[in-house]
Formats: C-alpha cells, sequence, structure tokens
C-alpha cells in the first residue's frame, strides 16, 4: 500500500511494555506543550485506552497503523469519550547513547499484553486492541473493545472488522469509529468519512494517515527517520487537497517540534520549507502564516518573518495573536516606524487585544507621544493587566504634562501605586524595573527603592530583578550590599548563562581591587599580538580563573593567549574549560573547531560547528563550514544532505555546490 515506510525506518523492539507518551488533540497545538502535572492530571481521566496497532505482517505498515490509532482516538475524543493513543517505547543503544525506540508490536494482541498497556492508566475502564495485515493490495483490520474488570480480568465488549483495499480504507476505518463510538454509547457527529478527513481525495488521506503516524512517533520522543520523510507524507497530503484542515493541524505539530529537537541537520530549513508551502497552499489561513512567521522569527530570520506577518495580518487584524507578534518582530528588527503603524492598524481595525494595547502604548512613549499613549496603557492594565503596561502607564504619569503642582503630585502618586501594583503581580516587567531604578538613582526616592526591595522578594526566583537590585547598589556607595542578590543568582535552579556570567563577574569586582581596569587591559594584551603582553594577561586571567574556575570568559581569554606561546592543545584545553561553562557561545565553538579541524579531528569539529548552525540558523557561513568538516571527516551522506538542504533554501550557492561536487557518489541503498 502506498505510503507504507519499511523496516529501516522504524525501530521494531520487542519486549515489554514502557511508559508511553500520551498524545492529546483537545486544545491548539501552537498554544504550547502541556506540562507534566497536566499530563497526568489528564492521564488520571483517561477512560478509553486505543493500543498501538499490531502489525502482524512481519512489522509492515507501522506509521499507518499509529495514524489509524491516533485518529480513532482524535475521533472518540470528540465523540465525548475520554481516549488516549499512547506511544511505548523501549530504552536503546543508539550511536552510543540511551536513547527511546519506538515499539512496533507484530504478534496480534493477547489479553495479557493489553491489559498491561491499559493499566498504564490508572483508571481506565476500556481498551482497543487492534490488529493489521496490510498487503501492498489490501489491509486488514481487526479490533477488539474489550472493557477491564475487577480481578484484574478483561471482557471482550465487541469486535469489528474490516477488509479494505487502499481506495475503501478511509470509508472502513470511519465506520469502525462509528461502530466503537456506539458500542460505547456515543455517537460521531460528522455524517460521513469525507466530512471527518476534510477531502474525498484517499490518497491524500492515507499518506495524511501516515503523517499522523510519524507525528505519533515525534511526541512520543522518537525518531524513527530522517526530517525529510517524516514531512514528505503530511506535504504530500497537503499537495494533494490543500483543503484538510486535519493535515495542517498535524503539520504545525510536527514542525514544532523538528524545529527543537533538530532530530538532523535539515529539520530547520525542511520545516520552514513546509510551512512556506503550505502557507501558499493555504493562502487564506491565517495559522499558517502566522506560523511560519514565528518560525521565520525563532531562527532568525526577520525579514522573512515580517513578510510572513503581513500576510497573516491582512487575513484578520483583529487577531491579537497575530498583531502581538508582528509588532514584537518589527521592534525587535529596529522599525519602530512601522511596528507603530502596524499597532495603530490593528487597534483602527478592532483588535482590542490589552498586549497589543500595551505595545500601542509603548511605541507613542518612544514617538514622544505621551498623552496618546496613556488611554491603551490604561485600558492594558484595566483589561488585561499586562505586565509591561504598569511601568509605561507609571512613566506616563510621572513625566506628566500638568503644571498644577498639586494635578502633579496627584500623577505622580498614581505612578507610585501603580509600581506598588505591578510588583505584586504574578510576573513582573522589565519597564518597572527600569523606572523604579531611575528614580531610585535620579530622584534619589526612598519609595522607589523600598519597591526594588519588595520586588527581589516578591519575585526571589526571577534572575532579572535580582540583577536590577544586585545593580542598584553596585552603581550606589554600598556596593558591597549587592553580595547576597548576586549569591542568590547563583543559587538560583533556573537562570540565564548571561545571569549567571553577570553575577561572577560582579563578585569578582567586590573582592579584586581594581578589578574592571585589570580586566580590561588583560584584554587589550590578549588581542596586542605582543608575547610578552600575552604572558601578562595570562598571568592574571589564571589568577582570576583560581578565584572563581565557573566564570566562563577568562578560560576564552586564556586560550587566546597562551595559543601562540604553548600550542594548539593547551588552548584548546581551556576551551574545553570554556565551552562546558558556555555551551551557546559562537565564538568559543567556532575556534575549538578550526583547532580541532586543524588537528585532523574533524569529526570532533562536526559536533561544535552542529551547535555554531543551531546558534545561528539563518547564518550562510556557519552552515558551509559544517558541511565542509562533514566531508573532511567523510561524513559524506550528511555532508550531502546538509547541502543539498541548503541549495533548498538559497539556490545555486557557489560553496554549497562546490563542496556536493567534491562528495563522492551517494552509495546505493540495499534492498
Amino acid at each position: 500500500m502506498s505510503g507504507d515506510p519499511k523496516d529501516p525506518d522504524y525501530d521494531d523492539t520487542e519486549g515489554d511494555l514502557e511508559p508511553g507518551e500520551l498524545m492529546f488533540d483537545e486544545g491548539d497545538e501552537e498554544e504550547g506543550a502541556a506540562s507534566e502535572e497536566e499530563i497526568q492530571e489528564a492521564a488520571q481521566a483517561i477512560e478509553l485506552v486505543t493500543l498501538p496497532v499490531s502489525c502482524t505482517n512481519e512489522g509492515k505498515g507501522a506509521p499507518l497503523g499509529m495514524g489509524i490509532q491516533r485518529f480513532w482516538a482524535q475521533e472518540l475524543a470528540e465523540a465525548g469519550v475520554r481516549a488516549a493513543a499512547p506511544v511505548f517505547t523501549a530504552i536503546q543503544e543508539q550511536n552510543g547513547r540511551r536513547a527511546p525506540a519506538l515499539m512496533i508490536f507484530r504478534e496480534p494482541w493477547t489479553d495479557d499484553r493489553a491489559l498491561e498497556g491499559i493499566n498504564r492508566f490508572a483508571n481506565a475502564k476500556f481498551g482497543l486492541a487492534t490488529d493489521m495485515f496490510a498487503q501492498e493490495d489490501k489491509v486488514t483490520l481487526t479490533a477488539r473493545l474489550i472493557a477491564v474488570k475487577p480481578g484484574p480480568a478483561l471482557e471482550t465488549v465487541d469486535t469489528f472488522t474490516a477488509e479494505t483495499t487502499a481506495e475503501q480504507l478511509p470509508g472502513e476505518v470511519f465506520a469502525l469509529t462509528q461502530k466503537i463510538a456506539g458500542a460505547l454509547g456515543k455517537s460521531v457527529a460528522k455524517p460521513t468519512w469525507q466530512d471527518a478527513f476534510g477531502t474525498a481525495n484517499v490518497q491524500a488521506i492515507i499518506s495524511f494517515l501516515v503523517g499522523l503516524g510519524n507525528l505519533s512517533a515525534l511526541q512520543g520522543r522518537c525518531v524513527p527517520t530522517t526530517s525529510d520523510q517524516l514531512l514528505s507524507p503530511l506535504m504530500d497530503a497537503l499537495g494533494r487537497a490543500p483543503e484538510m484542515d486535519v493535515t495542517m493541524q498535524a503539520l504545525h505539530a510536527m514542525t514544532d517540534i523538528l524545529i527543537a529537537g533538530q532530530p538532523d541537520q535539515a529539520a530547520i530549513p525542511l520545516s520552514v520549507q513546509a510551512l512556506s508551502i503550505a502557507a501558499q497552499k493555504r493562502k487564506n489561513d491565517q495559522g499558517a502564516w502566522h506560523h511560519l512567521a514565528l518560525v521565520l522569527r525563532r531562527v532568525g530570520d526577520l525579514g522573512s518573518a515580517v513578510q510572513a506577518f503581513q500576510q497573516a495580518i491582512n487575513l484578520g487584524p483583529q487577531n491579537p495573536a497575530v498583531a502581538a507578534g508582528f509588532i514584537d518582530t518589527l521592534r525587535t528588527a529596529g522599525d519602530l516606524e512601522n511596528a507603530l503603524k502596524v499597532a495603530q492598524f490593528a487597534v483602527e481595525n478592532g483588535n482590542e487585544g490589552p498586549v497589543v494595547m500595551a505595545q500601542l502604548g509603548s511605541l507613542l512613549i518612544e514617538n514622544d507621544q505621551f498623552d496618546e499613549a496613556e488611554p491603551f496603557l490604561r485600558r492594558a492594565v484595566e483589561e488585561g493587566k499586562v505586565p509591561s503596561a504598569y511601568g509605561d502607564l507609571a512613566n506616563v504619569l510621572w513625566e506628566t504634562t500638568e503644571e498644577d503642582p498639586k494635578r502633579i503630585q496627584e500623577d505622580r502618586d498614581e505612578a507610585l501605586a501603580l509600581l506598588a501594583q505591578a510588583v505584586e503581580q504574578p510576573s513582573i516587567h522589565k519597564s518597572t524595573l527600569d523606572i523604579l531604578l531611575d528614580l531610585h538613582e535620579e530622584e534619589k526616592l526612598e519609595k522607589a527603592t523600598v519597591l526594588m526591595l519588595r520586588a527581589a522578594e516578591k519575585h526571589a526566583e526571577n534572575a532579572t530583578v535580582l540583577r536590577y537590585v544586585a545593580s542598584m547598589y553596585l552603581e550606589g556607595d554600598e556596593p558591597a550590599r549587592a553580595r547576597p542578590y548576586l549569591d542568590a543568582i547563583l543559587k538560583l535552579q533556573r537562570r540565564s548563562l548571561d545571569d549567571d556570567a553577570f553575577a561572577r563577574r560582579a563578585i569578582l569586582t567586590l573582592e579584586v581591587d581594581n578589578f574592571e581596569d585589570r580586566y580590561d587591559q588583560a584584554i587589550d594584551y590578549v588581542r596586542s599580538g605582543d608575547p610578552q603582553k600575552h604572558l601578562a594577561a595570562a598571568k592574571f586571567l589564571r589568577e582570576m580563573i583560581g578565584r572563581d574556575p565557573r566564570y566562563w570568559q577568562p578560560h576564552l581569554m586564556l586560550a587566546l593567549a597562551v595559543r601562540d606561546s604553548e600550542g594548539d592543545a593547551a588552548a584548546l584545553s581551556h576551551l574545553n574549560d570554556a565551552v562546558r561553562l558556555r555551551p551557546n557561545d559562537a565564538e568559543i565553538r567556532n575556534l575549538m573547531a578550526a583547532i580541532l579541524r586543524k588537528q585532523g579531528r574533524a569529526r570532533e569539529a562536526v559536533e561544535h560547528l552542529r551547535a555554531v548552525v543551531a546558534i545561528n540558523p539563518r547564518e550562510i557561513e556557519p552552515v558551509v563550514n559544517l558541511a565542509s568538516a562533514m566531508r573532511d571527516a567523510n561524513m559524506f551522506e550528511e555532508a550531502r544532505q546538509v547541502c543539498s538542504a541548503a541549495l533548498q533554501m538559497i539556490p545555486d550557492h557557489p560553496e554549497f555546490k562546490r563542496i556536493l561536487d567534491s562528495l563522492p557518489p551517494p552509495r546505493q541503498r540495499q534492498n
């Protein structure tokens, strides 16, 4: 049957069931992944477990079977059945790493194994155990609805069988859905299989089901094949029947997972390409354009993101998420003029999103239109409690244009009251911290100091707040009072690398006389090219590393200082310390890759260059370096994949063509 990946693409591990990953389709895929608590709560509510389809013809048709399993769970959930479609995995060694491998069942379901799977869900009352025998010309499905009885034991409620051709498969799958729902006392609202799938194109439906199976594997944290093969069935379905909303929903979810996880280097460009094609085929689908815009922004292509956002907002300026994302992207790109125009356009056309109101108010402030900003900021505070609006509105009120001293005092009193409210909100924005710090430093306002300290107390797990309070003291007359807040930053479980570096450098500033001047001088010495100055810099940097070996930058600078005098091996040793502390720094990774390639260790360099590409996914040079290193490491298939994916995004790029032409011919896959 068309769209049936063979064994090499899927792991068919036998053995005991491992805990599966739940997939629930009762919300918007784009809203974000459920928390662990939400997953556990949902698992407790499950009534029916649609067990993985057992592919009894030597495992053939596994992705199709997984798609049918998922489709049934989704349709039954819509009919009012609390259904789950779990993926079961086993931990396996894969290229020297332990990773979850998808379990493909080949033997018909037995009561014992079915009960083991159903019992993963403590309150499940029913299970659906399905066996499938897939051949080129037909598929046989046997589904058994079983009830869990005390004992424990299972009782067969009903059995459903279909023997069908490819042409009849969608209709038979839907007919079984109706029968299963009926046996559970429910009914499927959609009258026909065409309504259920959103199309009458049979091959599109089959491709969709295979793609849905691929999605289940990914959401079960398994990567059964390459990104292009994972995406291919959904793109085939979209090409044949672009009107299928269910295909687009699956594509939204799959591309998010691929971009986040990057199972192979082609994941990002292929996902962007897939969403771009989808948006072109579904020109009136605002969600498609919006998702494309978000992904393009995420990978750093702000120019293309702006174009996609423009398409999305033209289809509905009233959509708060689209407008807010567009405005924020324009601000990130530094285009404040157009960001203001988009915000005004959205509001004038009926967009009442509180975040959009807050953005418009903020942009008006930046345009020195304080009075015009006030009503929008008030709405953002009153209707949405938008964190940024508190600080911006306080700023407007503090810089009041009133001339009457009484009115000035009233506005400033209200500003302080707003800041006090902002501090007590669950989230606090930089706008509030900025004005509080200004009032502390410039106005010497005790109330602002008190509110800053209250913010640190209320938001003790927020590294940004602690950083502001530390800065308040570091830039004042009593820098030593910053120390408790710096220590608190370093104790946080969740802190950014920048927050960590800020705290460590600030502590060195407190502990080492004239640290900033001496450190700046050491950096200048490192970059001077003078061997004697390199020695002096290295001595100071080693002293600082001795004081705090977890501050990353001295390790990098020491590597640069000693490379000429002590050689690449010594430099690499210090760089290893630096990259361990600062894994997302492209300069460190590039330098390590250059040294490793010089030493003939191209395969090790590849891993660092992969990280550089992930840090800067839209820059061309890192991808060229990666493909070149892969070729040098004899990773010819990987290099070919990277170059081919890049040429899809940048046709005729000479560097990628040159590398591709230098590779040996691809090996023929053995049957």
